[in-house]
């Protein structure tokens, strides 16, 4: 009996699996208005399906090599037009007038609301279906729900730090009750003073400021010369990275911008 021949793996097969994955991975192609949206995009491994961002999305590096067809003011419609892709990412505060001008797009408007945590979770469970990473979307999910229960528990049971956060001071704006920020700090485990007011950033008096008792005036500002001198001493100046990461919030505000608010908190316990 003749031996029966070998059977040869079909090579093809595979290669074409492969094919049809990486197809998968790149079908969506999206042009970000949003430094928000954009590092969504790029944290769950999706930066190879932005084609164009606005000015403002330069993280991570990469973005910094794309084209930049539109800031708050407006949208260079032409170079847009010159583009393939299938959406375009909003954030719900981009300017009303600008979107109004897309028309010709409106069924590729993708517009989501990034204020809190929660909307952060769930723009970036969105965005992994839309681009097909809900693996990687899904594993940052968890990363930062697993950071935000330590931050928690960590200090759950220590003494609250009085806390104020500066966002400019011509004139005096601090944030308020209803702003991420606000979140932030009592993770950290202070309370912000000005909690009861429920504009994200209300303009109060140096006065005003200065009655609230602070023990600890952390700031977004790069200098302390418009604050109350007797409260300079008290005033913790974030970086660029920090301030950047605490006033857009992706995942990298649990990263960078609000450890820094806890180690200014920490530091005065």
């Amino acid at each position: 009996m003749s031996p029966v021949p070998a059977v040869q793996a079909d090579d093809s097969l595979s290669v074409n699996a492969s094919q049809s994955k990486k197809e998968k991975f790149r079908s969506i192609k999206v042009v970000s208005f949003s430094p928000e949206l954009s590092e969504i995009v790029a944290s769950i491994d999706g930066t190879d399906s932005i084609v164009a961002t606005d000015i403002n999305s330069v993280y991570p590096e990469q973005l910094k090599k794309l084209p930049k067809v539109a800031d708050y003011y407006g949208v260079n419609l032409e170079a847009l037009s010159a583009l393939q892709f299938d959406n375009i990412l909003l954030s719900r505060d981009f300017n009303s007038l600008i979107i109004g001008k897309l028309t010709r797009y409106k069924n590729k408007l993708r517009i989501y609301s990034i204020t809190d945590s929660d909307e952060l979770l769930d723009n970036i469970r969105a965005l992994g279906q839309l681009l097909h990473r809900e693996e990687k979307a899904q594993l940052v999910i968890n990363d930062i729900n697993r950071k935000i229960s330590d931050l928690a528990a960590g200090h759950d049971k220590q003494k609250q730090i009085r806390t104020v956060l500066v966002i400019w001071d011509k004139p005096l704006l601090v944030v308020g009750g209803s702003a991420f920020l606000n979140r932030a700090v009592k993770l950290c485990g202070g309370v912000n003073i000005f909690e009861d007011l429920p504009v994200k950033f209300p303009a109060i008096s140096a006065e005003k400021l200065i009655r609230g008792k602070p023990d600890a005036v952390i700031s977004l500002v790069d200098n302390t010369e418009n604050l109350p001198k007797s409260l300079r001493s008290k005033t913790f100046i974030l970086s660029k990275e920090e301030q950047d990461t605490l006033m857009k919030i992706s995942p990298r505000s649990f990263d960078i911008g609000i450890p820094a608010v806890c180690r200014a908190i920490e530091s005065v316990r």
